[in-house]
C-alpha cells in the first residue's frame, strides 16, 4: 500500500514538473515579457507612421556610394518584411520605417535606367510603393518571392502578423 502511494506521489510530482517546465518554455516562445519592456513612444510613433499612409513626398536619389548591390538591397527588403509576416524562423531584421522605405525607393530611383539597374527592379518598386502608401498586404508575397530567389528551405511566411504581434516583434528586435 505504501509503495502505491509513493508511486502515485512520484507520478504526480513528475506531471507537475512537466507542466511547470512547459509553462516556462511557452512563456519564452510566445514572447512573454514584463510590463517594463513595453514599446517606447518612439517605437509606437514609428509603427503608426509606417502603418498609416502619409502625404506623398518627393523621393530623392541617393549618392553613388550609397547604392548597394542588388543582392544586398534584396536582403534588406526581405529583412524588412520580417516585421510584418508570420514565419517559423526569421534571420535578420531591418526596422520598417517611413524613412527606410523612402531610402529604399531613393536607391531604386538612383539605379533606374543605369548600368546598375536591378534585375528585379519592377518587383521592388511596386512592393515599396505599396508600403509607402501604408499597404502591406503584399508583405507575404514579397517575403516568399525573395525567399524563393534565395533558395530558402526554412522560414516561409505563412501570413501577416496582427498589430499586437507586430508590436511584440518590434519590442524584441528594435
Amino acid at each position: 500500500m505504501l509503495e502505491r502511494i509513493l508511486k502515485w506521489l512520484l507520478y504526480s510530482l513528475g506531471a507537475l514538473s512537466l507542466i511547470v517546465i512547459g509553462a516556462i518554455i511557452w512563456g519564452g516562445i510566445s514572447g512573454f515579457q514584463a510590463e517594463g519592456n513595453s514599446m517606447t513612444k518612439e517605437q509606437e510613433q514609428i509603427m503608426k507612421e509606417v502603418n498609416e499612409p502619409t502625404e506623398q513626398k518627393e523621393i530623392k536619389a541617393v549618392e553613388k556610394d550609397g547604392i548597394p548591390s542588388e543582392r544586398s538591397f534584396r536582403q534588406e527588403l526581405h529583412e524588412m518584411t520580417h516585421q510584418k509576416v508570420r514565419a517559423n524562423e526569421k534571420r535578420g531584421s531591418q526596422q520598417m520605417t517611413a524613412e527606410h522605405i523612402d531610402r529604399m525607393l531613393g536607391i531604386l530611383k538612383s539605379v533606374e535606367g543605369t548600368e546598375d539597374h536591378y534585375e528585379h527592379f519592377d518587383f521592388y518598386k511596386k512592393s515599396l510603393e505599396a508600403w509607402d502608401k501604408g499597404d502591406f498586404s503584399n508583405a507575404v508575397t514579397v517575403h516568399n518571392t525573395i525567399w524563393e530567389w534565395q533558395n530558402g528551405t526554412i522560414g516561409r511566411a505563412t501570413g501577416l502578423m496582427s498589430e499586437e504581434e507586430e508590436r511584440e516583434y518590434i519590442k524584441r528586435n528594435f
